[in-house]
């Protein structure tokens, strides 16, 4: 069991990660990203599958894995996923940092809503799954939160002292 297991987060649909949204907004950046239709997704951090159960439905010939390292709600998500008969949707208690090489490669790497959240060890991690795992013209999203003007959320470190008249 995981810390993550003691407050569980609900997930629900994330229409920006799907598939089809991301495969548009790669062409619209000049890409050629791999056909929806026939595509495997990663999704780091998929808690119940509330994103990518959906996905598995509207995309019935391709391959969904979710990871997430809270045990409660992937036990949900295969609970879900066996009562719909969703043969293409896969949830697994995994801790990102375990990730071999061995993973395969995806088309589609969904991080959204944890990069925020979580060490830098465990960006850096992110990171190195989406170089490692991502098929050539495959596409990853990767949320993170900011500020008004688009200044990164981060607390600055107490250690760090403003430069004189910036506070």
């Amino acid at each position: 069991m995981s810390e993550y297991d003691d407050i569980l987060y609900p997930t629900h649909v994330s229409p920006e990660t799907h598939p089809d949204a991301l495969a548009r907004t790669a062409v619209l950046f000049g890409m050629e990203p791999p056909p929806v239709q026939h595509c495997r997704v990663l999704e780091i951090g998929c808690g119940d599958g509330g994103n990518i159960i959906p996905m598995g439905f509207e995309l019935p010939n391709s391959e969904f894995v979710g990871i997430d390292s809270a045990s409660v709600p992937i036990q949900h998500a295969k609970r879900v996923i066996e009562r719909t008969g969703a043969r293409n949707v896969t949830a697994r208690a995994l801790d990102i940092m375990e990730i071999a090489q061995d993973f395969g490669t995806f088309d589609y790497i969904i991080a959204h809503g944890i990069y925020s959240w979580v060490p830098e060890k465990v960006q850096e991690r992110i990171l190195g799954i989406c170089r490692d795992h991502l098929s050539p013209r495959g596409v990853a999203f990767i949320s993170f939160n900011t500020g008004p003007g688009s200044h990164p959320a981060v607390e600055p470190r107490h250690d760090e002292v403003p430069p004189r008249g910036r506070r």
